[in-house]
This record gives C-alpha cells, sequence and structure tokens, in this order.
C-alpha cells in the first residue's frame, strides 16, 4: 500500500536526519542514507517505488521551481564579472579534466564529458548552510562561491539540454529498464538531437517572454482577490503546466519548472511565490533524495571500495583547482582562492537530477552509475570537513618561510546588495510617512507590502516596495534583514504583527525591531515577542495633546520632552491606567532628569566584549546602569567586571543628556567612544 510506505520512508527520514542534524551532519546526507536504509538495497522496506519515484519527480520540478524564482537579472549582473571569470572557466576546466581523468573508463568522449558535466555541479543547498552558519556569505571566498554556484544552477538546464545530443553522439540506447512510455518522447529526440536543441532553446524563449508579458498580469488579478489559496493554486498550475509542456516537448519536467521559477523571478509577486512554494519544496524535494539513496547499492561500495575512494579524491582535487586557477588569475588572493575551491568541492544535488536523464538515455552504465551515486553521496558528507581543513591548511602553509606571504588573506568584503537599511513592513500612512522621511536623509530602506496595486503604483515611481507577507521567512531573508539596522512593522493586522515580529527577532536577535499597534492590549505581548519600541497609535495621540497643551502654559521644551519619555518608558503607565490619583512626577521636581533609559547591545557595536569597568560608562555619560537582561535572565546592580554580549538590554539612568550619550556608546560601531 503507497500510504503506508509513504508513512515508512518519512518515519525513518525523520529518525535519520534527527540523528544527523545533532552529529552536526547536512541533511542531505541524512536523506540519502535513508533511502539506502529503506531502499531494495537495504532493508527492503518500501514495496511501492514508482509511486515513491514519481513523488520524488514533482519534488525537483518543485526544487528547479524555487531556483528559478531566486535567480533574477539583477542578481545575475551584479555577479556577472565573478561568474564569467571564474564560473565558466571552473565549469569548463572540470568539465574537461573529469572527462579526460575517465574517458579510458567510459568508452566514448560524449559519455566521458557527460561525466564531466556530472561532476561540475556543486551543491547550492549545502555550501549555502555552511557559508549562513558560519557569517562566511559576506567573504571573498563566500562570493566566489555563490556566483559560482550561481552560475551552475543556470547551466544546469542547457546541461539537461545536451543529454539527446551526447547519447546520440555516443550511439547508446536507453537500457531495458527504462524502456517504457514516459520515456519514448526523450529517445525519439536522441535520435535527432538537433530537433531536441531547437525545440528546447524555443520553449524556453517561449515562456521567458510569457513570463514577462502574460504570467505578471494574471498573477496580479489573482492577487487583487487578496485569496492565499487561489495564488497558491496558480502558482501549482504554472509550475506544473509549464513541466507538462516541456515533457511533452521530449525534454524534461525539471527543465520546464525552471524556466518556469525564471520568469517569473523579475515579477513583483516573485518574493512571495517563492515563500508559498517553500514548504513544498522542502519536504517532495526530500524524496527525491531519499529515492537517489534508494539506488545506491551499499554491496557495490564496498566491493568497488578503492575505486570509489579513488574517484573521491579525483573529484575534490580536480574541483578545488579548477576554482581555485581562475579565481587566482582573476587576482585573488591564494588562499581566498583555495578556500573557495574547497567550499565547492561536492557533487551537487542536481548532479543527481542530471545522472538519472543520463542513466535513462544510456550516458551511464549501471556501475557507472552506482560508483557516480557512491562519490557523490561521500563528497557531499565530505564537504563540513574540507570547509574546515582547506583555511586550516592555508595557515599552515602560510607560516612557512617557503611560501612566505602567499596564503595570507585579504579582509572580508561586505555582502552586495542592501545593507545596514530599514525594513518597512506596511506603506499605509505611518509606513509611507517613514519611507518618506528615510528618503529624505538617504537611509536605505525597503518595504514589503501586500496591496498589488499599491506595489504596481509605487514601484513605477521607483520605489525599492516589494510584494510579500512580513510573517514569512523567506520574505525577511529576501529583503535583507541579516544586513538589516532595524525593522518596522506597520500594518493593521494584529495576528500578523506578533508573527512578524517573533520570526524577525528569531532570525536576528539584535535587530532593532518597531512596532505601530492600534490596540492598548498588544504592548506588552509585542515586547515580550522581541519588539524594542512599541507605539500604540491612541497614546501618541494622547502624548501630541499634552505637548501642546502644556506648551501654551509656558512650561519650558525640555521638561515636557522628559515628561513624555517618562511616560513612555514607563509603557504609557498611567494612560493605561485610565485614572492616577498621584502625579507621574511633578513638572517643577528636579528628580525628572533621573530617568530610566534602555539600549540593546548590537552586533555592529564595538562594546561588545567589553566589560562595565572598562568602558567607563559613568565618567564618560554620567548614568549607572542597574540591570542588564540577557536572555531569560536579568542582572541586577552588575559589577565593573561584567562584560557585555550582543543583544544585551542594558538599563541604565541619569538625565536626557546624559542617557543620550550612553545611548551613543552603547551604539557606537567606532573604537574612538570617548
Amino acid at each position: 500500500m503507497f500510504l503506508s510506505d509513504l508513512l515508512v520512508v518519512f518515519a525513518v527520514t525523520a529518525v535519520v536526519v534527527f540523528l544527523f542534524g545533532r552529529a552536526q551532519i547536512p541533511s542531505v546526507i541524512g536523506l540519502l542514507v535513508s533511502g539506502v536504509v529503506v531502499g531494495p538495497y537495504g532493508l527492503s522496506l518500501v514495496d511501492d517505488l514508482e509511486s515513491v519515484e514519481l513523488l520524488a519527480e514533482i519534488g525537483v520540478v518543485v526544487l528547479l521551481f524555487t531556483v528559478g524564482l531566486e535567480i533574477s537579472i539583477s542578481r545575475l549582473l551584479a555577479m556577472l564579472p565573478l561568474m564569467a571569470s571564474i564560473g565558466l572557466p571552473q565549469i569548463a576546466g572540470t568539465t574537461f579534466l573529469i572527462a579526460a581523468a575517465c574517458r579510458w573508463h567510459v568508452g566514448t568522449l560524449p559519455q566521458a564529458i557527460f561525466a564531466g558535466l556530472l561532476i561540475a555541479m556543486s551543491s547550492t543547498a549545502i555550501v549555502l548552510k555552511l557559508l549562513s552558519d558560519r557569517s562566511q556569505s559576506g567573504t571573498q571566498a563566500g562570493r566566489i562561491s555563490i556566483s559560482v554556484l550561481l552560475l551552475q544552477d543556470l547551466f544546469v538546464i542547457i546541461a539537461m539540454l545536451a543529454v539527446p545530443l551526447l547519447a546520440a553522439s555516443a550511439g547508446v540506447s536507453a537500457p531495458a529498464n527504462h524502456q517504457n512510455a514516459s520515456h519514448q518522447s526523450t529517445q525519439a529526440l536522441v535520435e535527432n538531437p538537433f530537433l531536441a536543441v531547437l525545440v528546447g532553446f524555443s520553449i524556453v524563449v517561449g515562456v521567458l517572454l510569457a513570463g514577462r508579458q502574460f504570467i505578471p498580469k494574471v498573477l496580479h488579478e489573482v492577487v487583487r482577490l487578496r485569496n492565499r489559496e487561489l495564488f497558491l493554486i496558480t502558482l501549482v498550475l504554472i509550475c506544473l503546466g509549464t513541466a507538462a509542456i516541456t515533457a511533452a516537448a521530449g525534454l524534461s519536467l525539471a527543465i520546464g519548472a525552471f524556466i518556469a521559477g525564471l520568469a517569473l523571478s523579475e515579477s513583483e509577486y516573485g518574493h512571495q511565490a517563492f515563500a508559498e512554494v517553500l514548504p513544498f519544496r522542502d519536504t517532495l524535494a526530500s524524496l527525491f533524495f531519499v529515492s537517489v539513496g534508494m539506488l545506491l547499492d551499499i554491496s557495490f561500495v564496498f566491493s568497488h571500495f578503492g575505486l570509489v575512494c579513488l574517484v573521491v579524491f579525483v573529484i575534490v582535487l580536480l574541483k578545488i583547482f579548477a576554482t581555485a586557477i581562475p579565481a587566482m588569475l582573476a587576482g585573488f588572493p591564494v588562499r581566498t582562492s583555495l578556500i573557495a575551491g574547497g567550499t565547492i568541492a561536492q557533487v551537487g544535488e542536481f548532479s543527481f537530477v542530471l545522472g538519472s536523464r543520463g542513466a535513462d538515455v544510456g550516458l551511464l552504465t549501471g556501475d557507472d552509475y552506482q560508483t557516480f551515486l557512491a562519490a557523490a553521496v561521500i563528497t557531499m558528507a565530505a564537504a563540513p570537513f574540507l570547509t574546515n581543513i582547506v583555511p586550516q591548511l592555508c595557515d599552515w602553509l602560510g607560516q612557512s618561510s617557503w611560501f612566505g606571504g602567499m596564503f595570507h588573506d585579504s579582509p572580508p568584503e561586505d555582502d552586495i546588495g542592501l545593507s545596514d537599511h530599514v525594513i518597512i513592513a506596511g506603506f499605509g500612512i505611518n509606513g509611507r510617512s517613514l519611507a518618506t522621511a528615510l528618503a529624505e536623509f538617504g537611509v536605505p530602506h525597503v518595504i514589503l507590502e501586500l496591496n498589488p496595486e499599491t506595489v504596481r503604483s509605487e514601484g513605477a515611481l521607483g520605489i525599492d516596495i516589494r510584494y510579500g507577507d512580513c510573517t514569512r521567512r523567506p520574505i525577511l531573508e529576501h529583503a535583507g534583514i541579516f544586513r538589516a539596522r532595524a525593522f518596522v512593522v506597520a500594518i493593521s493586522d494584529p495576528a500578523s504583527a506578533r508573527r512578524s515580529v517573533r520570526v524577525a527577532r528569531d532570525l536576528v536577535p539584535e535587530l532593532e525591531i518597531f512596532v505601530r499597534t492600534e490596540y492598548l492590549a498588544e504592548v506588552d505581548e509585542l515586547r515580550l515577542l522581541g519588539a524594542d519600541v512599541v507605539v500604540p497609535a491612541e497614546f501618541e495621540t494622547a502624548l501630541s495633546l499634552f505637548e501642546r497643551v502644556l506648551g501654551i502654559y509656558d512650561v519650558p521644551e525640555e521638561k515636557i520632552d522628559d515628561l513624555v519619555d517618562q511616560l513612555r518608558l514607563e509603557n504609557y503607565g498611567f494612560l493605561r491606567s485610565g485614572v492616577r490619583r498621584q502625579p507621574v512626577q511633578s513638572i517643577d521636581s528636579p528628580d525628572i532628569h533621573d530617568q530610566l533609559g534602555r539600549c540593546r547591545i548590537s552586533q555592529r557595536s564595538v562594546v561588545a566584549g567589553q566589560t562595565i569597568g572598562e568602558l567607563d560608562v559613568r565618567a564618560k555619560t554620567g548614568v549607572t546602569i542597574i540591570a542588564i537582561q540577557r536572555s531569560n535572565q536579568q542582572i541586577r546592580n552588575p559589577g565593573p567586571t561584567l562584560q557585555l554580549q550582543i543583544g544585551d538590554e542594558v538599563s541604565f539612568v541619569g538625565s536626557r543628556s546624559e542617557r543620550t550619550a550612553a545611548n551613543k556608546l552603547f551604539l557606537s560601531t567606532s573604537r574612538n567612544t570617548d
């Protein structure tokens, strides 16, 4: 029964991936191992392999659809120099070197070239996760790796179109176990490879043109209805419909899905489409890797252990130098070039897609396919080890007298795109006013909005506004939340505001989060969820009245400001109680200047890692630190030896000018804090 088989697959996969996660091993490896366990060469726990493979095929379709969505013309243009100077030589060099190395083994030159194309691909999923976990995306080596990976993702479509041509040139045909109806159209095009190329490029051009002209208009009409289910159904229709067209033309389903995603990437709905499809991609694509694991014959690996180890060694060594040499020729330091090569020295997930197509048309024999699967899994498992060992090896070589300064790296550079910017969720009156003020002072910002008419009209004016749900993690990531200075929630939906604050705080603990809310009851909960500042609209109106009324009685402006600050620091305490028997504090009282201030230590602040005594806070600013909130722990009256950490919320008392000086000190990004 298919349902029971699927239940077994997910149960085993959940356990294996959990154990691998605890061991800090990439989940992709866990999925492959799960397939080995449940497959026919393992415990044979699954009977209906064809149904699982069908779902896996859909997983590949969704995977390539999301990859296409992540690639945009602007992103391509930004990375074009690195892609041209390093990416192209890397793909060509790896293909040539692997083809030369295995020409004697596989038989024909087209088969050797196909083997080179298989190995040229690297794992985007593994590399991006490693770079993100280690905060290395902004380094030179990280930028090189990402550029090469992006070009490889684009090159997949060319490699797939080349499969029928290579098969025809090699004079091979599909093995008997692949001679079924699903491959008849592919075989027809193998017999006429030039027709395959012509049809393939015609479909690419046609879908891209439709994506620019027709699909955005359809999505615009769908989005106007504010129906999420209809939006998702339309995305599935576009993805599977395009995939079906390419399959009918004799190409693969995956190619059509990739083109559909690429066509949508430049649309204002591309980011939201990615966020909606992402959960399906993660679930269905996992089945693809499980199905690949099912094909791996463990007995073959042990009986050909020497050959598998040799193939792994050759792959890693050739891929490192195929990346490092072009990088060095492009002017990057030796150490940077080698680290980039080690980062992408594994075989990629798209190689499995390409490999299955090659096996279908006879470009890979059964033994060669098993050798490829075993070597690919091992290189992917070794990826974390390589990213650690290559920098250490470079450091060791850099200490020798022979190599001198060859292995000294240059300082890391900032990641491309927006940085130190403000993300504004919602473009109503408040969001629009804030955006106008930020633009006036040249502060970079990006706006997230769910009204398609607003997105289209404001985008036409040159405003950086994107259609996207601020409660979705992928949307915030696309908006550059990891490099943002602040996140402002100016939407009217309380539930969405709470979810967006929680997601943003989980993503970036040190981010400054501001929330505007209509409701008083939301203030405390939003602060508990991680908001730094919560502004209730009704009470801000009351404070404005305070300022104006007290102003006509000639109360000094500084004292009015101090009173307003006090009320805000108390979270509008006496306003929320409705009636207050005692005044907050006499306006004429000299103690009005001894008020509470708070500041969160950000990742950019230079005071992180320094003790209170080293900072000499009281002498420099005049304030007295009374408490530090660290995660769920509150440290009262901290001593001079306490070391400040990123994410600490420091509470202090002092006059208005003293609190201003303290904020300047704690938020300083320059070493000169005197």
